[in-house]
C-alpha cells in the first residue's frame, strides 16, 4: 500500500468513526445533547424524532462510507462523500446563521471544526487521488 493510500485510508477511517461516534453519542444522554444545541423535545415523540434524524443521518453517512469503501476497494469515494457532507454542514450552518442573524460561540466552534475537517479532506483528496497522473 502506497503512502497516499495509507493517508487516504486513515482519513476515511477517522471520518467514518467520527460520524458513527457523533451519531451514537446522542443515545447516552438525549436531553443533554438537545440542551447543548439549545433545543427541547416537548415529549417522547420529539426525542424519538431527534434520535431518528440525528443518529440516522450520522450513522447512515458512516454506513454509506463503509459500503462505498468496500464496494470500490478504495478510500477515495468514501472520502468524497465525507468532504461533501462536511461542506454541506458548513454551507447550511452559515445559511442558518444568516437567517437568524447571529453566529453563537457554539456554532462558531462547530464551524471552525468543520472547516478544518473540510480543508484536511480536500487536501488529501487532491494530493492522494489514486486517479491523479
Amino acid at each position: 500500500m502506497t503512502t497516499s493510500n495509507k493517508i487516504g485510508s486513515v482519513y476515511t477511517g477517522i471520518m467514518t468513526l467520527y460520524f458513527t461516534v457523533s451519531g451514537l453519542s446522542v443515545l447516552s444522554d438525549i436531553p443533554a445533547k438537545l440542551a447543548r444545541i439549545d433545543l427541547q423535545a416537548l415529549n417522547s415523540d420529539g426525542e424519538i424524532s431527534f434520535i431518528l434524524i440525528y443518529c440516522g443521518l450520522m450513522v447512515g453517512i458512516a454506513a454509506a462510507m463503509l459500503i462505498l469503501w468496500r464496494h470500490s476497494q478504495s478510500w477515495f469515494h468514501s472520502a468524497i462523500l465525507a468532504t461533501t457532507i462536511v461542506a454541506s454542514f458548513i454551507l447550511f450552518r452559515i445559511v442558518g446563521s444568516i437567517m437568524v442573524g447571529s453566529l453563537s460561540d457554539a456554532q462558531a466552534g462547530f464551524l471552525f471544526t468543520e472547516i478544518t475537517e473540510l480543508a484536511i479532506g480536500c487536501t488529501i483528496l487532491w494530493k492522494c487521488n489514486p486517479n491523479r497522473v
